[in-house]
């Protein structure tokens, strides 16, 4: 199944740490490296971690009705629930939330309203009613700063990924950009491997605070689950454009998630609306879209990554055919790496390139040039695996794997030479290189030289 996914088109494995023990995504990892080496398709992999996620505890008398005006009371620690009490996963809950403040159960199909708490209960009134059962989840968007969000089990969880190597960590409920340095510390620490992170926002404070956790993160994630429950649902599109097209502007990979292709958890063929969604944020500037349910759970996960990769390409021969939609807007500079970056892409479409290349050493300016959604590809060439699979999830980048030879003889012609052998150039070609001259330099870092492909794969004309 892995290598059925693989082939349809995943760049990416999602690990849910949510669910499952250390041994199940031990042994799903390694599956996914060994298809990954096998078919010679580089797939990358990801560990979501918890975090506090609140679950509803487990209902004593089963699903429980709650009506709009009655007065429900929420339990934490280990109570099990009665007649009007809701157990909530979670032993000092109360001790985080404010009286008038909002609770949201199911995915924000519930609202209760807090109108006084004690040392172990929430009591609330019901606001918009609906059916509870076990497990389902809690959200509460104003919870105390002092809630802590980075727990012993994710530390624990997230010990074992850089342990194992993964490749990106996506932290889960960020508030502000002190969540995402609290684990760039503990990575630091460990000292094992160094994964991007990737911010979620799915809180309505991360809405709040985009900008500083933007600066502070590898990687952002709308994750539109929670962002629907913690925010008025008729929000989240707006929501989702402003996120991507600020991520965008500052060369941040966003990827776009949740009830992406639903209806394909139990159906062969998704509805009109879902493709429509895809390609939308696809138009929108995401670099990545993401599965759920439907890979994770669904009768047809093969199915969904094959109509995801065909939207996927649909979308952007049209998003490069327009160029009022792979406009940035107004870009402006705000240091070297985006005047680079900006340099590179004009060049590229001035001279009619065909592939931006970028080698080991320089992956940070990678998405600052993707985010002008360059005519030409743009390849990351490396002789590392682990630095190649972090680029799995910027928009057009290829990733090109070459010899520790290649590496180390920084010429242009061995550059050109290594693009042809990987079938990204051929005679004529035109290409532009961003190469890292002087890493000690403390301002001017890289160079940008235009290339035209000469015979047996040599540098023709350069400039």
């Amino acid at each position: 199944m892995i290598e059925r996914l693989i082939r349809a088109g995943m760049d990416c494995a999602r690990l849910n740490f949510s669910h499952g023990t250390l041994e199940d995504h031990l042994r799903v990892l390694e599956r996914v490296r060994a298809v990954s080496r096998r078919t010679r398709n580089l797939v990358a992999v990801m560990q979501d971690l918890p975090w506090p996620k609140l679950r509803v505890g487990k209902l004593k008398n089963g699903p429980l009705h709650l009506k709009k005006e009655s007065k429900v009371v929420l339990a934490t620690g280990d109570r099990q629930g009665q007649a009007d009490v809701i157990p909530v996963e979670s032993k000092d809950l109360s001790r985080f939330v404010k009286r008038g403040g909002k609770i949201f159960l199911f995915d924000g199909a519930i609202t209760l309203r807090v109108t006084a708490t004690t040392e172990s209960t929430i009591e609330t009134v019901c606001e918009v009613g609906g059916v509870v059962r076990s497990g389902n989840g809690v959200n509460v968007p104003d919870l105390t700063q002092d809630f802590e969000t980075f727990t012993e089990q994710d530390r624990r969880y997230l010990a074992f990924g850089l342990e194992q190597g993964v490749d990106m960590v996506a932290v889960s409920f960020v508030r502000n950009a002190s969540d995402v340095e609290a684990v760039r510390r503990f990575i630091g620490k460990e000292k094992r491997a160094s994964p991007l992170i990737v911010a979620k926002i799915e809180k309505k404070e991360a809405v709040e605070n985009l900008a500083g956790i933007v600066e502070a993160t590898d990687a952002v994630m709308v994750a539109r689950g929670d962002l629907g429950a913690e925010n008025p649902i008729e929000e989240v599109p707006e929501m989702q454009k402003s996120i991507i097209a600020f991520c965008r502007s500052r060369g941040v990979p966003v990827i776009t998630a949740t009830q992406m292709l639903e209806s394909m958890v139990n159906n062969a063929r998704p509805t009109r609306a879902e493709v429509t969604d895809v390609a939308n944020a696809i138009l929108d500037g995401t670099d990545a879209v993401m599965l759920s349910e439907e890979t994770a759970l669904g009768q047809y996960p093969v199915e969904c990554v094959g109509v995801m990769n065909r939207v996927a390409l649909r979308a952007e021969a049209r998003m490069l055919k327009d160029q009022a939609v792979r406009s940035l807007g107004e870009f402006r500079s705000k240091d070297l790496a985006d005047a680079f970056s900006a340099s590179a892409w004009q060049l590229s479409e001035d001279i009619g390139a065909r592939v931006i290349a970028v080698r080991s050493g320089d992956e940070a300016i990678i998405p600052k040039v993707s985010r002008f959604r360059p005519s030409a590809v743009i390849v990351h060439t490396s002789e590392k695996e682990e630095l190649l699979r972090r680029s799995r999830i910027i928009w057009g980048v290829f990733q090109d794997k070459v010899n520790g030879h290649q590496v180390s003889d920084k010429s242009l012609d061995s550059s050109v030479q290594s693009l042809v052998r990987g079938g990204y150039l051929a005679q004529g070609d035109r290409a532009v290189f961003i190469r890292d001259i002087n890493s000690s330099a403390k301002y001017a870092r890289f160079s940008v030289s235009a290339v035209v492909a000469g015979e047996a794969g040599t540098a023709g004309d350069t400039g």
